[in-house]
């Protein structure tokens, strides 16, 4: 039987961000997936435009659908940060890497969506490998963050996966080996759960 797959994606630099851990991470853990995992790592443009086709095109060259498609991003705290829902009304005034703020767009298509993945049993999870703390947020940004999880969850929707979002904190605060540590093991813990039915639920 082959290893469950799953779809890693992060972010690279952006306005005030040279080093972007998140995009960092992806690609670390997608070359030394965890025990029993394939992790296809990947980095996703910083662009509200570009950012829901390149991840469809991610998709469409996997020969099979991941079980989890697990999107990352940096923010400003000093938490490990999981976003449960993804507005489809992106409010940031900040610009992409094209100079575009979310407040110059349209509302997303098909509204509002929110993780199929129990979030209690993936803080819990994440809480368990991580030494700072973690938090559950409903509120993924605005940016193109947002946009992402928009997408990932709308895809996942489709394609009979799941989706999740994680926003991980800035180098200074946890150093690029431990947050790929924390996300290795996190995902190792959490595909398994979902394929056995312990760690999804109905959106609401």
């Amino acid at each position: 039987m082959s290893r469950p797959l799953a779809l890693l994606t992060g972010f690279g630099p952006f306005q005030g961000v040279t080093e972007n851990p998140s995009g960092l991470v992806a690609q670390a853990v997608g070359a030394d997936s965890p025990p029993g995992l394939e992790v296809r790592g990947a980095v996703l443009p910083v662009t509200f435009e570009g950012v829901a086709p390149k991840l469809r095109e991610l998709l469409d060259s996997e020969d099979r659908t991941p079980e989890l498609i697990l999107g990352m991003g940096v923010h400003q705290g000093s938490t490990f940060r999981l976003e449960s829902r993804a507005s489809a009304t992106l409010g940031s005034e900040k610009k992409d890497n094209d100079g575009v703020a979310a407040s110059e767009l349209s509302p997303l298509a098909a509204g509002n969506r929110a993780t199929r993945v129990d979030m209690d049993l993936a803080v819990e999870l994440l809480s368990g490998v991580a030494r700072i703390a973690v938090e559950r947020s409903d509120d993924a940004g605005g940016f193109v963050c947002e946009c992402a999880y928009h997408a990932i969850l709308s895809e996942a929707l489709r394609r009979d996966s799941r989706g999740l979002f994680l926003h991980v904190p800035p180098l200074d605060v946890v150093p690029l080996e431990e947050q790929f540590e924390v996300v290795r093991s996190f995902l190792g813990q959490l595909v398994p759960a979902l394929r056995y039915g312990c760690a999804e639920v109905d959106p609401v």
